[in-house]
């Protein structure tokens, strides 16, 4: 995005898995290896489809529980946070990192569910853990 907006930086390319790919949105949060490998933590059988879309149905298809969405924005935050405490802190990245950011937001989103949510996700957490 910053590349089309003609934002110039000395390289385009994803920090996260080292193989010169560009830093698309598909790419970082789905597709990088990096990535893959913090789904694969959440979702054991999960391959990258050719459209955000797709992977939400996906993803949403695999967990099965009505707080997917929560989940797959807590792991997308999780990536987007480590790929940053990279590059702004020289925090070198790590699937542990990646896991225990997954675990603290996904702990203070439980904090705010909704009570109808509460007891579902209550027990998917501690089933994770």
């Amino acid at each position: 995005m910053l590349q089309k907006k003609n934002f110039h930086l000395q390289d385009y390319n994803c920090i996260l898995c080292n193989q010169y790919r560009l830093e698309t949105r598909d790419h970082l949060f789905f597709s990088c290896p990096f990535a893959l490998a913090c789904w694969k933590y959440i979702c054991p059988t999960f391959m990258p489809q050719q459209s955000v879309h797709d992977n939400i149905m996906g993803i949403k298809k695999e967990l099965q529980v009505p707080f997917h969405m929560e989940i797959i924005t807590a792991v997308n935050w999780s990536i987007w946070r480590t790929r940053n405490d990279y590059i702004f802190n020289g925090i070198s990245p790590s699937l542990y990192r990646c896991r225990r950011i997954f675990k603290d937001e996904l702990n203070l989103v439980f904090h705010r569910a909704k009570r109808k949510k509460y007891h579902a996700m209550q027990s998917w957490i501690e089933n994770f853990r």
